[in-house]
């Protein structure tokens, strides 16, 4: 079975012809209505969709989530998510799909930067970069477009990925897991489309956000970097300063408490993070033996 999936909140304007287009690609179209307080849930019923509606609005990542369950209930051989906005063209559904099936990979990944005529605009185009540089950094594998909601998902995908991120960093989760479970992953090149309402964030504090939980996830995955380095950095550096003041002191010298008490929070700050590292370390070496 293949099924279209369809994030949604307040998106009645749009929500219609994307069902009605959709289904011309899916066997089911699923609209997840992130609590609307408009007619979302009302017109992609009447397009035809399922559609399933959270009492309240939870988030972006809440509706992928609800959708990877229902596309594990509908035992999906194929699930392809496209945002509700319009943003996506659902003509190029069948691009994702043929790539996913004839090349034998996990995930497809419909790529705004992949093709250099991208009209993504300037401030919006740089967010996403430093987003996806630093989920790069956590993966295995090399992707152009870390925040891209249009993906086409094999079975084996289904199966194995389950987000719990509920805001819009569910993307990189997403990709991070696609990772430490070894599926294979391509991108190919899509158009899309800013006119109109695309957004209902401040691009700023919402970029930041998603940044945030980001390194939140590779931290976890790589502590060494994140944590280790720092720690020896800052032991070190309070082992230093703690040196200096017990040399002057010994030797009659002015002393400075503070100089001390620099030290000691440095030396156990930097414990502290040590021993987060061998802690998520450890955690992690278990997880990929389990997997």
């Amino acid at each position: 079975m293949r099924l279209v999936c369809i994030p949604a909140y307040n998106e009645e304007k749009t929500i219609g012809d994307i069902v009605k287009n959709s289904l011309q690609y899916a066997d089911k179209v699923i609209v997840c209505d992130d609590g609307s307080t408009d007619s979302t849930a009302r017109v992609a019923k009447e397009s035809g969709a399922h559609v399933i509606s959270h009492k309240k609005n939870e988030g972006y990542g809440a509706s992928i989530i609800t959708l990877f369950d229902r596309a594990r209930q509908e035992d999906a051989d194929v699930m392809v998510t496209i945002d509700g906005d319009g943003q996506h063209r659902t003509e190029q559904i069948p691009l994702l799909v043929n790539t996913l099936q004839e090349n034998n990979v996990d995930v497809v990944i419909g790529s705004r930067f992949l093709d250099k005529s991208s009209n993504t605009p300037g401030y919006r185009k740089q967010g996403i970069k430093i987003i996806t540089s630093a989920a790069n950094f956590g993966a295995d594998f090399k992707v152009s477009d870390a925040q891209s909601g249009f993906r086409a998902y094999s079975k084996r995908a289904i199966n194995s990925i389950h987000p719990t991120e509920t805001g819009m960093s569910v993307s990189t989760e997403i990709l991070l897991k696609i990772s430490n479970k070894g599926l294979a992953l391509a991108e190919v090149p899509i158009t899309i489309s800013y006119n109109g309402k695309t957004s209902t964030q401040n691009a700023v504090p919402h970029g930041v956000v998603v940044l945030m939980n980001t390194l939140k996830f590779i931290s976890v995955k790589h502590p060494i970097p994140f944590y280790g380095f720092p720690g020896i950095a800052l032991i070190i550096a309070g082992s230093v300063m703690g040196y200096q003041f017990l040399d002057a002191y010994l030797n009659k010298q002015v002393i400075f408490l503070g100089s001390l008490m620099a030290s000691i929070i440095l030396f156990l700050v930097g414990t502290i993070l040590c021993v987060t590292t061998v802690i998520l370390f450890s955690m992690a070496t278990l997880m990929r033996e389990r997997q």
